[in-house]
């Protein structure tokens, strides 16, 4: 109809109304909550539905393919009173298979879905719909940088889509397998996707436009804060942003490179690079933008912007766990290579064009054909973008044949797969195992199916983490690996690696060895040693020493008890006294003093040598050095000329930091003729008395000597006379 609209637009504006109709649905919930897996409950209403005679097609709801098969295998064992098609329904089955849904059957369907079922075309005959109340949902984990499939509740209005499939030709009934109760303290809505996705591309626009701190942006949804200093922290790798430390200074291209406006004379003051400028020219996901820029650079452009169209699409080839023996053998044509699992994807596509994406030749080789015509249009759009940007050469107008790449052609390929996922750069631990390092402290496990077996270094487009048993750790995987070569990262991104020096100990043959290690960020990519010829850094090894030691790696005599008073002393003066300014000696300290001592030397033996005392002594001036031996001496004189040992505790103070007191043990009897009690930094710390029999026996301790003498020893003194009756007690 056509009209004024009823929100006051233009007379001759058109108002289009669609009207459809939804038969009555009744929704059943459970009783009370059943811990039973999933996919009994669901049984169970199937099971339930039948016996009832309510006649009508089932449509079940799961999360996803391993409880859709649990489910099929637990209505197999029930013994129904008819008979009935079990059918899957997924986005992963092919076009043929997910057909069958769809398609009438003399027997009642019992179709299992995922969420593909929820919004999409109407299953005729579809009467009761039994819902886990449970999806598998996307969200990209920001603290690792990868999206994650998580199986949570789904939302009120979720489960409201659902229960309408069952009342689309007739009334029906929805069965929900959790309680009502339950149902009421759902979410009403999903979060928005904003806030559970990648944002890299968003937040290079926002950059663009001058927005330099994404996080303080005036969003519609906020997004978490976490997931767009993620995505910043993407781009940043990428080359698009100015490092953190650049970012206050103005970058601005000119208009013919920029055509959503003109930063030079609209005064934008952006923190990208010229690199980042043309990824926002190209309106694709940031990685792939630099894949074609890198590929641009190389000349490889087409064969480039196919790995970027399989990559962003569903997985073309079909796991090889879920293969038979036949189509598993047929697959290994495809995998003559070990350099990069994208070769293994660009032959299987170019066989599926070949065959002109024929269903049942693609499924012979385990290739899904719907899967490789949507990479198909995804390439076609790719490169229509590129011709517009001038990314493709004349010289370059035909796409080569994976399995006729030279050398140099594969090379070129290789580092451009690298530059687009450089962030997700791995380093197998040693040849023999698929645990992996990753930057910022991240591990993976290389999947078992990739061709990459050789390569220590590579990059894995694809990182998921999966469950493994019930309640056991995740375990993250890392899939489509290609090879990376360190000189590729450091030519790529020379500003992102470092080159120094480092020392390590060599614990077998116990000296020092001098290691050139490069690092993209946190994450060593190649390392070699120095030559004898080199000069070595005798700080450096002298550090490296000093660690070992500490690490326990060798012993020496010359730190002994003394030194180790010394020590103790040096850190009480530091807590009684410290306006005179001592330094406190702990690891680190000792470590530095450790490391004076140890300076030049490159063997263990000539450190268990070396003397330690003058290194550590160098830790105080001259003056502090006198002080010490006044303020905190290892010994005081007794009134009958005998010496009494001062002893240090290592440690200066306990958890609550009260401090430990020096001890003395002396004989009970040489203490008479003493009038105060023995104190220590100026009068402000008693030393503790520990006071013996003259057979030494520990009799008392004190750190009040007049009132012990006053108070305690007339009590111990009869005793004492009779036991030690040679002893004059006073």
């Amino acid at each position: 109809s056509a009209g004024a609209s009823s929100w006051g637009g233009p007379p001759s504006c058109p108002v289009l109304e669609l009207e459809s109709r939804l038969f009555p649905v009744e929704v059943r919930y459970q009783e009370r909550r059943d811990r039973r897996p999933i996919g009994e409950q669901a049984a169970d209403a199937v099971e339930r539905i039948i016996r009832s005679e309510d006649p009508g097609d089932i449509l079940i709801f799961m999360p996803g393919m391993g409880e859709i098969r649990a489910t099929i295998e637990a209505i197999r064992t029930r013994r129904l009173s008819e008979r009935s098609a079990l059918i899957p329904l997924h986005g992963e089955l092919p076009a043929e298979e997910q057909d069958k849904a769809f398609q009438s059957s003399p027997e009642r369907k019992i179709v299992v879905a995922t969420n593909v079922a929820e919004t999409s075309v109407t299953i005729d005959g579809i009467r009761h719909v039994i819902d886990s109340g449970l999806a598998r949902i996307a969200r990209f984990d920001a603290e690792r940088g990868i999206t994650t499939l998580f199986v949570e509740e789904i939302s009120r209005a979720s489960a409201e889509q659902r229960k309408g499939r069952a009342g689309r030709t007739a009334p029906g009934v929805c069965h929900r397998l959790w309680t009502e109760s339950h149902h009421l303290n759902r979410a009403e809505q999903h979060a928005p996707e904003i806030q559970r996705s990648d944002l890299a591309e968003v937040v290079l626009l926002l950059h663009s436009l001058g927005i330099r701190n994404a996080t303080k942006f005036d969003w519609l949804d906020t997004p978490d804060s976490a997931a767009v200093r993620r995505a910043e922290m993407l781009l940043r790798v990428l080359g698009a942003l100015r490092p953190e430390a650049e970012s206050g200074s103005s970058d601005v291209p000119d208009a013919s490179i920029f055509d959503i406006a003109d930063p030079s004379s609209g005064g934008l003051a952006t923190d990208l690079t010229e690199t980042g400028w043309k990824m926002l020219r190209l309106p694709l996901h940031p990685r792939y933008s630099r894949m074609l820029i890198e590929a641009a650079r190389h000349r490889c452009v087409l064969i480039s912007a196919l790995c970027a169209a399989l990559v962003s699409e569903k997985d073309l080839l079909t796991p090889r766990n879920r293969l038979d023996e036949a189509v598993a053998q047929a697959r290994e044509r495809f995998e003559p290579e070990e350099e990069s699992d994208f070769l293994t994807l660009l032959q299987a596509y170019q066989f599926a064009e070949e065959n002109r994406f024929d269903t049942a030749t693609c499924r012979q080789y385990g290739i899904h054909a719907q899967a490789a015509r949507q990479v198909r249009q995804t390439y076609d759009q790719i490169i229509q973008i590129a011709r517009r940007q001038g990314f493709i050469s004349d010289t370059e107008e035909e796409r080569p044949r994976p399995d006729q790449l030279s050398p140099s052609q594969s090379e070129a390929l290789l580092r451009c797969v690298m530059s687009g996922f450089i962030d997700q750069l791995c380093l197998r631990r040693s040849q023999g195992t698929l645990e992996c390092d990753l930057t910022e402290g991240r591990t993976g496990t290389l999947v078992r199916e990739s061709i990459v077996r050789k390569s220590l270094l590579f990059v894995a487009a694809s990182i998921r983490e999966v469950s493994v048993g019930k309640g056991g750790k995740p375990l993250t995987l890392l899939g489509l690996a290609s090879r990376v070569e360190p000189d590729w990262v450091s030519e790529t991104f020379p500003e992102q690696v470092t080159t120094q020096a480092e020392y390590r100990f060599d614990r077998p043959h116990k000296r020092v060895e001098a290691v050139h290690r490069t690092r993209f960020h946190d994450l060593v990519i190649s390392q070699a040693n120095l030559s004898h010829r080199e000069a070595l850094d005798p700080e450096a090894q002298g550090r490296c020493l000093a660690d070992a030691y500490l690490r326990g790696d060798f012993q020496t005599k010359a730190f002994d008890h003394q030194l180790k008073q010394w020590i103790a002393r040096v850190n009480l003066a530091a807590v009684v006294l410290p306006e005179l300014e001592y330094p406190r000696l702990d690891d680190s300290g000792i470590r530095d003093c450790l490391a004076r001592a140890f300076h030049g030397l490159s063997h263990s033996k000539q450190a268990q040598s070396a003397s330690l005392a003058p290194a550590f002594h160098a830790a105080l001036t001259p003056e502090q050095q006198e002080w010490l031996d006044e303020l905190l001496p290892t010994q005081f004189q007794c009134p009958n000329g005998r010496t009494a040992k001062i002893v240090y505790p290592e440690k200066t103070t306990d958890k609550r930091g009260e401090i430990h007191l020096p001890e003395a043990q002396i004989k009970l009897h040489d203490c008479f003729g003493m009038e105060s009690h023995p104190l220590l930094c100026e009068g402000r710390l008693p030393v503790k008395l520990v006071l013996t029999a003259p057979d030494g026996k520990r009799l008392d301790v004190t750190t009040d000597w007049p009132a012990f003498k006053a108070n305690e020893y007339p009590k111990l003194k009869p005793a004492l006379k009779r036991k030690y009756s040679g002893v004059a007690w006073i």
